[in-house]
């Protein structure tokens, strides 16, 4: 195996050490619902990161219809993974259903970024320091 591709093991699982792989934990009382989505925000941070929410509707196990917003998958430049129309899952809380969240909030939707620049620094470097290596052995 070459220097390089045990220096991205090494760094792949020191940053999967470092940071929790599943998405944050749904409090378990909260219920579960299906809803649609009736319209879609796009943000853009200040560094960049794309925050996508959607409104939506759905029906709590009161029969209430609830209209209320939740954080969805966003992929940064191009948005929403969702549509208008589509059926995701939600939880909600059964005392205040107008607060709910998202299922689909992740470990890779929230540091996807961040691995793939420390990926491109650590080739980079890899790269560079083999080519020092061969200028200073020529």
């Amino acid at each position: 195996m070459t220097f390089t591709l045990k220096l991205i093991f090494f760094t792949l699982a020191l940053l999967g050490g470092l940071f929790p792989l599943e998405a944050q934990e749904i409090d378990p009382t909260w219920m579960e619902a299906e809803a649609t989505i009736t319209e879609i925000h796009k943000s853009i941070g200040r560094r960049g990161r794309t925050n996508a929410f959607a409104d939506v509707t759905f029906t709590t196990k009161k029969e209430e219809a609830i209209q209320t917003r939740v954080e969805i998958l966003a992929i940064p430049i191009y948005g929403a993974v969702k549509s208008t129309g589509d059926i995701i899952t939600i939880y909600y809380d059964p005392e205040t259903p107008q607060v709910a969240r998202s299922k689909n909030i992740s470990f890779f939707n929230t540091y996807g970024m961040y691995i793939l620049i420390a990926l491109g620094i650590i080739l980079s470097t890899a790269r560079i320091l083999k080519m020092r290596k061969k200028s200073i052995s020529a």
